[in-house]
C-alpha cells in the first residue's frame, strides 16, 4: 500500500504555531462582531492547548492600550508572556521574531484584531520572510466589517491560506480516531 503525501497547504502539527494578534480589552467594544471573535480565538486557543502545540500571543503597546482580555490570557500558555510591540506586523518586533524563528515552525495560524492592519501586516512580512500563513477568518475582525473583509482579501492576494476554526483543528487532528478528537468535537461545538 502506498502511503498518502500529505499536500503542502495543508496544516502539520509537526510545524504549525499558533498566533494571537492584539486581542486587548481596550478593542473589544469597537469590534465588528466581537463576542464571535473572541469566543473562536479561545476556540482556537483551548484546541491548540489540547493538541500540545506552541502559541504565541502580542499586544499592541500594552502600557498605553492595557493587557489581553481576560479569558483570551487565561487560555494561554503561562510561561510565554504577550511580546509587547509598538510596531503594528508583530515580525517586526526582534523578541517576537527570534522566539518565533527559534521554534522552527514555519506554517503559522493567525488570530486576532484588527485584520486590515496589525493582523494583516503581520501576515505579509510572515510571508516574506518564507512562512506559511494560515489566518483563521471567523477569528480575525477589525472595528468594521468592511475592513474586516478588506483585511482578509489583501492576506489572500498575498499568498496567506484562509481557513476557519474549525477547519484549521480538524486539519491538526487528522483523524478522528485520536483521544484528542472527543475534545476538539467538544471545543468546536
Amino acid at each position: 500500500m502506498i502511503a498518502s503525501k500529505q499536500h503542502p497547504n495543508l496544516l502539520n502539527s509537526e510545524s504549525t504555531i499558533l498566533v494571537v494578534v492584539d486581542v486587548q480589552e481596550v478593542f473589544r467594544p469597537h469590534l465588528f462582531q466581537a463576542k464571535r471573535t473572541v469566543d473562536n480565538i479561545c476556540k482556537l486557543v483551548k484546541g491548540f492547548g489540547v493538541l500540545r502545540l506552541p502559541v504565541m500571543s502580542a499586544t499592541q503597546n500594552m502600557e498605553k492600550l492595557g493587557d489581553l482580555m481576560q479569558e483570551v490570557k487565561d487560555l494561554l500558555p503561562p510561561l510565554m508572556p504577550p511580546f509587547d510591540k509598538v510596531c503594528f506586523s508583530c515580525f517586526s518586533d526582534p523578541a517576537f521574531r527570534s522566539e518565533l524563528e527559534r521554534s522552527g515552525r514555519k506554517q503559522v495560524v493567525l488570530c486576532g484584531v484588527e485584520s486590515h492592519v496589525c493582523v494583516c501586516q503581520t501576515a505579509h512580512e510572515l510571508i516574506a520572510a518564507g512562512f506559511q500563513v494560515h489566518v483563521a477568518v471567523d477569528a480575525v475582525s477589525s472595528r468594521t466589517d468592511a475592513n474586516c473583509k478588506l483585511g482578509i482579501e489583501r492576506m489572500r492576494q498575498g499568498g496567506a491560506l484562509v481557513a476557519s476554526v474549525e477547519t484549521v483543528l480538524l486539519e491538526l487532528l487528522r483523524q478522528a480516531s485520536t483521544p484528542e478528537f472527543r475534545e476538539i468535537q467538544q471545543i468546536i461545538k
